[in-house]
């Protein structure tokens, strides 16, 4: 029987190996490389689209390279569900590496919105930072007064050595910040 760490060490630290193609019908002013890339399975397609991207826009024209978003044997991927989770849904039974099609110019409307506009991918991200901060804030109330205790005390000396190496913004007041605004 496997053990419980191996299987959270495989799912956490899993990868993927992808290979996106550029969709045939996209105008290209050359040839488009296919490009790879090891996914990992708890990241999101949101966090590779600017690597996708900047591959791309060497095969496109520069005013079509806008909005992005990936299917997979005609479906189009959900840029807010984990990648592992799309791999375990649509290709797991497939050979690898999983080829992602990488559309520029193709009409999504019928599919709903596109992973490329910037006002839905950084919600997304901020959503995902907090629900891991809720966890963790979750995981702290559990421990033992002993470990919270040395747990605050270590992560208190790390934050002050960030803070004051870097003479962070944190340590302005309010007002001061506030005055750099308006200038």
């Amino acid at each position: 029987m496997t053990d419980d760490k191996d299987v959270l060490r495989d799912v956490w630290f899993g990868r993927i190996p992808t290979c996106f193609t550029l969709y045939q019908d996209e105008i290209t002013e050359r040839e488009a490389e296919p490009y790879y890339l090891l996914l990992p399975r708890v990241s999101y397609l949101t966090l590779v689209t600017d690597k996708v991207k900047k591959h791309f826009q060497k095969a496109l024209r520069q005013e079509d390279v806008s909005e992005i978003w990936f299917e997979y044997e005609g479906t189009p991927l959900k840029w807010h569900y984990p990648i592992g989770l799309l791999f375990d849904l649509l290709a797991s039974s497939s050979a690898l590496p999983w080829n992602i099609t990488v559309h520029f110019k193709t009409d999504l409307t019928s599919f709903g919105p596109s992973t490329g506009n910037s006002w839905n991918i950084h919600p997304k991200k901020m959503d995902f930072v907090i629900s891991l901060l809720e966890y963790i804030r979750r995981r702290l109330n559990d421990l033992s007064f002993r470990s919270s205790s040395v747990l605050w005390l270590q992560m208190d000396s790390c934050i002050h050595l960030e803070i004051f190496s870097k003479k962070s913004v944190l340590l302005q007041s309010p007002q001061k910040m506030e005055k750099k605004r308006t200038k």
